[in-house]
Order: C-alpha cells, then sequence, then structure tokens
C-alpha cells in the first residue's frame, strides 16, 4: 500500500505510482475522487469515488491527455464519451512463466550518444524523454537504432512495458528481442512486468504471447484524445 496514495501496489495503478514518484506531477479532486496527472506524459488517471461531471470538466480542460479510468467505473467512462472522448478497453497481462522468457542476444542499452533525427518527432522526442529517465533498450538497423523497449512507469513491484519499432525494421522479431532485454533487466532490479495493450490490437497481443505474457488479469478503460482515437496502451 502506498501511504501517500493509499492505492496497493498492483498491475493497474502503476501510472498512479509512477506519476506520483516523478517531477511536474499533479493531483487534481474530482468530487469525492481526484485525478493523478502529468502534462509531460499527457496522462491522467482518474481515482476514487471521482465525479463523472467532474472527469469531463477535466478531459474538456486537458483535450490532449489520456484519462484512464477503472472498469467499475462505467458511469465516469460515459460522462467521457459525453464529453467527446473516445474510450477503448485495455487489457493487463502479466507473464505467465517468467522463466521462460526468450533467452535472445542482440539488444543493447541506448546510449546518450545515440542518434534520433531519423525518428519521426513524436517518437523522438518520447524516447529522449524515456531514456532520461531508465535504460532504453535498442537494435540497430544500417548504424541507426530501429527498435525500443523501456518501462514508461513503475512502482515497487510492477513496470510497464512500452515498445516501438520502425516501420521499415517490422517483421523482423526485434519488437520481441528488446522486449526481453528489458524484462531481464527490470526483472534483476526487482520488478515484473505488465503488458498493457488495447483490446483490438492483434499484433501487440501476438508480441505479448511470444514474450510469455498469459491471459488478461486485468483491464482499465482509457478515453484518448479525441483529436486522435487511438488509444495509446
Amino acid at each position: 500500500m502506498s501511504p501517500a496514495l493509499g492505492l496497493p501496489d498492483l498491475p493497474r495503478y502503476i501510472e498512479a505510482h509512477g506519476i506520483a514518484a516523478v517531477p511536474g506531477s499533479w493531483r487534481a479532486p474530482l468530487g469525492d475522487g481526484f485525478a493523478l496527472g502529468h502534462d509531460g506524459a499527457q496522462l491522467a488517471v482518474i481515482l476514487g469515488a471521482a465525479d463523472p461531471a467532474a472527469a469531463a470538466r477535466l478531459a474538456l480542460a486537458r483535450p490532449a491527455h489520456a484519462l484512464l479510468v477503472p472498469p467499475e467505473r462505467a458511469e465516469v467512462a460515459a460522462a467521457l464519451r459525453a464529453a467527446g472522448r473516445p474510450v477503448a478497453r485495455a487489457l493487463l497481462h502479466t507473464l505467465s512463466a517468467p522463466d521462460d522468457l526468450p533467452e535472445l542476444d542482440g539488444a543493447v542499452p541506448l546510449d546518450a550518444a545515440a542518434p534520433l533525427a531519423h525518428l519521426p518527432p513524436a517518437l523522438a522526442a518520447e524516447i529522449a524523454a524515456a531514456r532520461a529517465g531508465g535504460p532504453v533498450w535498442t537494435v540497430w538497423v544500417d548504424d541507426a537504432p530501429a527498435c525500443f523497449a523501456y518501462a514508461p512507469w513503475r512502482s515497487d513491484a510492477w513496470f510497464d512495458v512500452s515498445v516501438d519499432v520502425l516501420p521499415g525494421a517490422r517483421q523482423l522479431g526485434l519488437g520481441t528481442l528488446v522486449a526481453a532485454a528489458l524484462i531481464r533487466d527490470e526483472r534483476a532490479r526487482g520488478r515484473e512486468p505488465v503488458w498493457t495493450a488495447d483490446e483490438h490490437n492483434a499484433a501487440s497481443r501476438r508480441l505479448a504471447r511470444r514474450l510469455g505474457f498469459g491471459a488478461p488479469i486485468d483491464e482499465l478503460l482509457v478515453a484518448v484524445p479525441a483529436a486522435t482515437g487511438v488509444s495509446p496502451a
């Protein structure tokens, strides 16, 4: 249990614990509940007995932020939809057999001098921020890093897995390679992985299965920015 948040250390609360631990986070009351957010990450987590109307006002005030909602708070999700937010269902998976993680070589930590100018600007900014916060694992293709795995959020017991592969490097198994390296590294530090994916993201689910993630153990509702309509999970 986190004394500061009053939240148990469960996979569904990785983002909340992670946001609370980094500079620049904010907390906003939502009736009898609250939201924890970070503007750099453009993410907020709605917690407790949050008032649906207050959550909708938060969505309007921060239109670029994704909002995470517990699945049992369907009334909050409905208020966010009414405020113009698409809401997706994200499934959370943990490793069924951690010792069966693929033993793959070739991924290396992304060093500070590695070029990022060849990446789309949004991805370059994402990877630069991730590199400042902890190890990012990569594989180089044609003298440039072509895929990335890092933990965007951590709690004491868990970490979230994020994988990005450039279009020209897909279908080569590189996502499996970097994700396995990240997982081995974080597990050595005492944390277990959580894989979060939009229920309709078949490619993400296939990669999760290759790494040994099992059936979903929990879920979240994700109110995505209206301009994109795409879940970040």
